[in-house]
């Protein structure tokens, strides 16, 4: 069985909950008070990652679709775990459509999205076939270097005298509600409500005694990073032009100019969104392949040709990055995947784990 270290682990977890989320401006409902909902979220969010938690430890060495399989029963099980592998499908487009639409607004305006999205899947589908051990192990290599720049480029900032502080005031001028609204509404399920997707991977751990801090020390920093580029991008845009900016994070750095020579640090936040986004959109690749695969009872690397086409046809679904915008509020909102996914399923499958274990225990006890 392939392994993880509890290193390997923390890198993936930080690399996939930045992911995409610099693309946009998380909680901006809220005004200059966008940080708190990223704050709040990530508390909240807790809860929901502590329910993760119970999951897993209670069955340390299976992953999800095994356990919903176990405890669902063979068909219920197998649905649920099926509905999974396509939502994962669903999250993996998604962000080969963010990849293709960012390189169209940055670098190549007249390239055909679908070659470059086509390069996108093409180096995920790589990366399936390669395994677990393999992508965990090239996550751990990317850390130090995306860390570097991100502390580079906060370092940047506020050396250049573009960061006025002064724009996150007055907080909670208009109260809580809007705040708490963003949060129940958006970001506690993106990105901190998708660490449901470890999951399928915590198993996999060497050590599973240091599952939990590993998880947490990791969910903590990268949910930091976040926040503190929140606070920076409203800090320097002002919240009216981040609220209406397509790339926040690209348009707040291009902004940088040190001594009149140290400018233009595009490619550093370019650089930093294709990792965010190829890390996540493979991470969700692999997890749907690796389901697939269980449920057939084949070798997941198998699946990397029919799962990476249907991910890579799927992002044309949307004709354009604004409908791509509408769709996933659409999906996430009236459909409920969001919650369905993270937290009622999850819910449900721990009450089960824990109704089938007091029947166990009761059964035990008569039999002495």
């Amino acid at each position: 069985m392939e392994k993880i270290s509890k290193h390997q682990l923390a890198a993936m977890i930080i690399l996939f909950q930045i992911g995409s989320t610099t693309l946009f401006e998380l909680g901006i409902d809220a005004k200059q008070d966008a940080w708190l909902v990223i704050l709040v979220s990530m508390i909240a969010a807790s809860l929901l990652l502590s329910l993760f938690f119970l999951i897993q430890l209670r069955k340390p060495e299976h992953n999800l679709i095994q356990l919903l399989i176990e405890f669902f029963g063979s068909f219920l099980g197998r649905l649920a775990a099926f509905a999974y592998v396509m939502y994962f499908i669903y999250e993996s487009m998604r962000n080969v459509r963010d990849f293709g639409e960012l390189t169209i607004m940055t670098f190549l305006s007249q390239t055909p999205i679908s070659l470059i999205m086509l390069v996108m899947v093409l180096l995920s589908s790589y990366v399936v076939a390669k395994g677990i051990e393999v992508f965990f192990r090239t996550a751990e290599f990317m850390l130090p270097g995306v860390l570097l720049f991100y502390t580079l480029l906060i370092v940047m900032y506020f050396s250049s005298g573009i960061v006025r502080l002064d724009r996150l005031f007055p907080v909670l001028e208009n109260g809580i509600g809007p705040v708490l609204k963003s949060v129940i509404q958006d970001v506690i399920w993106f990105p901190f409500g998708q660490m449901v997707l470890f999951l399928v991977y915590w198993s996999y751990l060497t050590d599973k005694g240091v599952m939990i801090k590993t998880s947490v020390r990791a969910y903590m920093v990268s949910g930091t990073i976040m926040m503190v580029i929140n606070i920076i991008n409203i800090a320097v845009l002002g919240t009216p032009y981040t609220s209406i900016s397509t790339v926040p994070f690209l348009q707040s750095v291009q902004l940088i100019q040190i001594a009149d020579f140290l400018e233009r640090f595009d490619a550093f936040v370019i650089l930093l969104l294709y990792i965010g986004i190829f890390v996540k959109s493979t991470l969700w690749y692999l997890a749907a392949a690796l389901g697939l695969g269980q449920l057939l009872n084949i070798d997941y690397r198998k699946l990397f040709i029919p799962i990476g086409g249907t991910i890579y046809f799927a992002s044309f679904l949307e004709p354009n990055w604004t409908y791509h915008l509408w769709l996933g509020k659409i999906v996430a909102y009236k459909f409920m995947v969001n919650p369905i996914f993270i937290l009622i399923i999850p819910a449900l499958l721990f009450l089960l784990m824990l109704v089938k274990g007091r029947v166990s225990s009761s059964s035990g006890r008569d039999r002495t």
